[in-house]
């Protein structure tokens, strides 16, 4: 397995607050965590989306994230540039969020006005939280048993 290639791409949708986050959640608002893997190291993003009132699909919302899987941080990097007007600001803030641990990177957040932002709920505010230490102790099992939803891409 090449350690410079994301190889695992893990995502949590939270409707309390997690045991692990430093502030509440409000109400009608989800707590999402993105986990990256590249080899050894596990890098995370957490943000909070206001739902709307609007019904959540983690798996829709999170399959975009496919066209990064196997690349390096500098190929994400690329590939957020190129698209990110087909994302929704959320998904590129949560992304930004877990890369920020590798480099200083500033990927532009827009609005979400693209062509695909509509279908993944471009509505959606969206709140970055800092990644704290704590992240660290995390576990899969840990995280699965507290979550709501979970979508992983694996291969």
């Amino acid at each position: 397995m090449n350690s410079n290639k994301l190889s695992q791409i893990e995502l949590f949708a939270f409707d309390t607050t997690p045991s692990f986050a430093d502030r509440p959640v409000r109400a009608g608002s989800l707590y999402l965590l993105l986990r990256l893997t590249w080899g050894e190291q596990i890098h995370y993003g957490a943000c909070e989306i206001t739902r709307s009132g609007q019904s959540f699909d983690l798996t829709r919302w999170g399959a975009p994230l496919r066209c990064i899987h196997h690349s390096t941080v500098e190929e994400i990097v690329v590939t957020l540039r190129r698209k990110e007007q087909e994302w929704a600001t959320g998904q590129l803030g949560l992304l930004q969020t877990a890369l920020s641990g590798i480099l200083q990177v500033r990927v532009p957040v827009t609005a979400g006005h693209g062509r695909h932002a509509h279908q993944v709920n471009s509505h959606a505010a969206f709140t970055p939280y800092p990644v704290n230490s704590r992240f660290r102790e995390l576990t899969l099992s840990r995280l699965i048993d507290e979550s709501v939803a979970y979508y992983s891409i694996l291969r």
